[in-house]
């Protein structure tokens, strides 16, 4: 051994540990997955080929450790039996090899084509243990470092599905899974992080992990964090014998499992799932890095056993890191409805998880500083929380010559008056109230679906009418004539007539629309929606206190402030009293469940022509229940456009798919009342 051989093993060493402490103990992950799984392979090998070299440092190897060290600002706790890790396999070649390892450790053929397998998504997000005594839950803690994890009872208690008591059962259980942030909820905390001028996700994994450390769990509660159970640690008088019923099991006592597991026969099967898998990852709800194949019969996996850092009888299949290189064509800086200078990339168009990318978004004059981007570079592209395009990194060594930093706008692009960025605040804004690109996007987004949802009304025609003088903000609208909207390019009568009665419907809307539909900083639907719960009428807000706003579940201070500011502004209260003189003046209305749906239960996939969230909102009120995942006990599957894998399982389950008029006959032979 050369001293500079032992050297660079030691500095690969110190790399590994640094981002292992990075993504396991800071939830800030430095290196993309796949670069830290080329490290961490790499300083396993040479500790296999050097075995003397670990010894001699003493302290254990980042290669062979689990997780991180527990937090001390939670209490610590030993797990009854450890949580270990897996290994990876990156290709074929791969998962046969551990074929061929697991059956000389079972004394069996090493081309035996008798194993079963289970094949199991491995979810990207935080590992949690859930502890029962004679079926009453103890404790819920983290991984940690496998065997002391921190106590998140209360933070994984905000998680639907999580059974605090189990009936019939004697003993000690140890529940696993996966607490996940959905990439839904991934893009609605970045899009309101933006609007905050706060910190943003790096991805979904990082947004599970920080709200389960947060010390008070309503704040975890608002990131709406979700769970897949598949493992049982300790597991006294649990009668299963295969991985497969141990999953049935979880889901019949209320554990939500995923609906991507299969039983598979056979190495050729294990790969096939993961090919299929590997196809279908831009569909699922959850961000997954691979699938997880296990051996189905427990007392082989027994026999099987454990390395020191991972069971033998399982392995992490890691799927292809889907990133491609494309060039930075232009950057653009659009202005939002609340002024918010908003750069955009434009990319060579390139293909991603099966949609073409050609924009991703910059998010503020900092990012793009820090990645010191410049028009011609080649980037790097990837898919964050596999939705959103997003910049990863320059090649800078493929930088073309007498390329310039990029000088973010001191003046609004749109109206030219100069921009301003508060201390502490990431994002630049345009103050001028008459901006019109403000005044574009304003009403654009007051007739939009999730607020006035005006329909009819849509980009090309808000532009007619500013640029006819017709409108100059929303209020405008309601007194738009038949004449005025037949006169505009592509009008008519008809189309007129349509669009006048589309506005006076509007009218009737629920008052958190109209709430949303303000454009205030920092308000969308959810907070619009709870903000309506909360005090009732649009007098009852406009007079509240930014004390009793902050003390709505969600807000928080700086939600407070920004919305008493904006409706105490002359302008804005200008256009509510317009508002209200064209007939606008919502109460929100009492949610009075009913009992036509009691004991049904709905899982909705696939588009549909109404809102989602209106179409669940209806289901729950008449006394359904809604969840995201189908299984035995769900009794309709309402099925649009584009279903994906929740129908597979349920015409597998035999469970009862309806399109909507179907579900509209069903409603209406109940006695529920139908969308208007």
């Amino acid at each position: 051994m050369s001293q500079a051989e032992f050297d660079r093993y030691l500095a690969l060493r110190a790399e590994v540990d640094r981002h292992n402490r990075a993504y396991y103990e800071h939830d800030a992950p430095t290196i993309p997955d796949d670069q830290y799984d080329a490290l961490a392979r790499q300083l396993r090998e040479l500790e296999v080929a050097h075995p003397d070299w670990a010894a001699q440092v003493g302290a254990s190897s980042p290669a062979q450790t689990v997780g991180g060290a527990p937090s001390s600002a939670f209490q610590p706790v030993t797990h009854p039996t450890p949580m270990t890790s897996l290994d990876n396999a990156f290709d074929d070649e791969e998962l046969r090899d551990w074929q061929e390892k697991l059956a000389r450790a079972l004394g069996l053929p090493a081309d035996s084509d008798d194993f079963t397998f289970t094949g199991e998504l491995k979810v990207d997000g935080l590992s949690v243990n859930l502890y029962y005594v004679d079926g009453i839950l103890q404790w819920a803690a983290t991984r940690g470092n496998g065997v002391t994890g921190e106590i998140v009872t209360a933070q994984v208690l905000t998680v639907p599905g999580i059974p605090q008591q189990l009936s019939g059962l004697r003993g000690e259980l140890e529940v696993r899974g996966e607490v996940y942030m959905s990439r839904a909820e991934f893009a609605s905390f970045n899009a309101q992080a933006e609007e905050l001028g706060t910190a943003l996700l790096k991805n979904p994994r990082n947004g599970a992990a920080g709200a389960l450390r947060q010390k008070d769990p309503e704040v975890t509660r608002s990131r709406h964090l979700k769970a897949i159970f598949y493992a049982l640690g300790k597991r006294d008088g649990v009668p299963v014998g295969t991985q497969w019923d141990l999953l049935t099991w979880l889901r019949e006592r209320g554990f939500p499992t995923s609906i991507h597991s299969e039983e598979l026969r056979g190495m050729a099967a294990a790969a096939d799932y993961h090919a299929r898998m590997t196809a279908a990852r831009s569909t699922f709800e959850f961000d997954a890095d691979g699938t997880v194949l296990k051996l189905n019969d427990l007392r082989a996996q027994e026999e099987a056993g454990f390395t020191s850092r991972a069971p033998r009888w399982a392995i992490a299949y890691k799927f292809p890191v889907e990133e491609v290189e494309t060039t930075l064509e232009s950057i653009t800086v659009n202005v939002g409805r609340t002024g918010k200078l908003a750069p955009l990339a434009h990319l060579s168009p390139r293909l991603i998880e099966g949609s073409t990318v050609s924009k991703a978004t910059l998010h503020n004059e900092d990012f793009i500083r820090d990645l010191d981007l410049r028009v011609g570079d080649t980037v790097i592209v990837r898919k964050s929380g596999g939705v959103i395009p997003q910049i990863m990194r320059v090649i800078l060594d493929r930088r073309p010559a007498g390329t310039e930093p990029f000088v973010f706008p001191t003046h609004c692009p749109e109206c030219g008056h100069e921009a301003t960025r508060a201390e502490g605040d990431a994002n630049t804004y345009c103050p001028n109230p008459a901006c019109p690109a403000q005044a574009f996007e304003r009403i654009r987004y007051f007739v939009s679906r999730g607020a006035m949802d005006v329909r009819g009304i849509g980009e090309k025609l808000v532009a007619q009418l500013l640029a006819a003088g017709l409108v100059r903000d929303a209020a405008d609208l309601y007194t738009l004539s038949a004449g005025q909207l037949a006169g505009l390019e592509r009008g008519g009568e008809k189309k007129a007539q349509n669009i006048l009665a589309q506005l006076e419907a509007s009218k009737t809307r629920p008052l958190w629309r109209l709430v949303n539909a303000l454009g205030m900083n920092h308000v969308g639907e959810r907070n619009a929606q709870a903000l309506a719960r909360a005090f009732g009428t649009l007098d009852a807000l406009l007079a509240a206190t930014p004390g009793q706003i902050e003390n709505v579940p969600g807000m928080g201070g700086v939600i407070a402030q920004s919305v008493t500011a904006a409706l105490a502004d002359a302008s804005m209260r200008d256009l509510i009293t317009r508002l209200r003189a064209h007939g606008l003046n919502p109460q929100e209305e009492q949610v009075t469940r009913s009992e036509q749906l009691a004991g049904l239960n709905f899982v909705i996939t696939g588009s549909l022509s109404r809102p989602r969230d209106t179409l669940k909102g209806m289901l729950e009120q008449a006394g359904g229940r809604v969840t995201g995942s189908v299984t035995k006990k769900t009794s309709y599957l309402i099925a649009g456009e584009d279903a994906g894998s929740k129908l597979a399982r349920a015409q597998e389950l035999g469970v009862t798919i309806l399109t909507e008029d179907a579900l509209d006959a069903l409603l209406a032979e109940r006695g529920v009342t139908l969308f208007a």
